[in-house]
């Protein structure tokens, strides 16, 4: 799964929008992922589930929060917004 609230929703048509929708596309169809805008879209976890945040970081603990409450086990936290 990938997350992506930004270009899929009002980025979709702004710099680098675009592009983003066609990598999307052609990656959900040959590699089946699945792209969403928001970690409550999540299914239950079937299996150990990891996330990697790479969010603002004024964001990063809501995100954070909404990785634990999905069933995520591992999280990773991307720079600038890791301490």
């Amino acid at each position: 799964y990938i997350i992506e609230p930004w270009f899929l929703g009002p980025g979709s048509e702004g710099p680098g929008g675009p592009e983003f929708n066609t990598w999307a596309d052609e990656t959900s169809s040959k590699y089946s992922t699945q792209f969403l805008t928001s970690v409550a879209d999540l299914p239950e976890p079937k299996q150990p589930r990891v996330a990697l945040i790479s969010g603002r970081t004024a964001d990063n603990p809501k995100l954070l929060r909404e990785c634990i409450e999905a069933g995520c086990k591992c999280i990773y936290l991307e720079k600038p917004g890791a301490p």
